[in-house]
């Protein structure tokens, strides 16, 4: 026997293409006065996709996580972080989908000459997510970066020579945000304590 469907299933079923496509839509937040997010890319952090966080705002995890040498702290940078959508052709009535996010993240770290090797090992390793933050949220990709490291000297003698650091990846979600956790970030943070 053929299902009906009540005005109020249809109405709900508005929007939807392929089965299982139907979302749960949280309710936005909204304020008449909203939290301030000040941005540049203020601190940046390397993850290994096999380690993943219990609790991502609790300090002693981040130290434990330093010390096992799952994360990599690096608290002076700055930079930026731009998203572009990647679109491809829709079917029926839809006439684009929004496949994923291509996710460009770009900053510059002063510790230069003696992290030459750790970057050339970086660059190769093919297993970090990044993640980055701002004046008092952080952000993290879901997936591996592709790590570019590079530098440039300038003919300025007053100029520094420091990383020139490019972190690229492709996701079908925006990005993390969470709350930054204390003191993680005010200091640059020994492996070998």
């Amino acid at each position: 026997m053929k299902k009906l469907f009540s005005p109020l299933d249809l109405i709900q079923r508005v929007g939807t293409y392929y089965p299982g496509c139907d979302l749960i839509i949280p309710d936005p937040i909204c304020s008449d006065c909203p939290t301030k997010e000040l941005g540049r890319v203020r601190s940046l952090w390397l993850q290994d996709i096999n380690y993943t966080f219990t609790d991502i705002t609790n300090p002693a995890e981040w130290a434990t996580a330093i010390a096992n040498r799952h994360v990599y702290v690096f608290p002076y940078t700055q930079g930026t972080f731009t998203m572009s959508e990647v679109l491809t052709q829709g079917f029926g009535n839809v006439d684009e989908d929004l496949d994923s996010y291509e996710c460009v993240l770009a900053c510059m770290e002063p510790n230069f000459a003696g992290n030459r090797d750790f970057w050339n090992a970086m660059k190769s390793s093919h297993v970090y997510k990044v993640g980055w933050r701002t004046q008092t949220k952080i952000y993290y990709s879901e997936v591996p970066a592709t790590i570019i490291p590079k530098f440039k000297i300038d003919n300025d003698l007053k100029s520094k020579v420091i990383w020139d650091l490019g972190f690229k990846f492709i996701q079908e979600d925006i990005p993390y945000v969470v709350d930054m956790p204390m003191s993680v970030f005010d200091q640059c943070i020994d492996a070998n304590p």
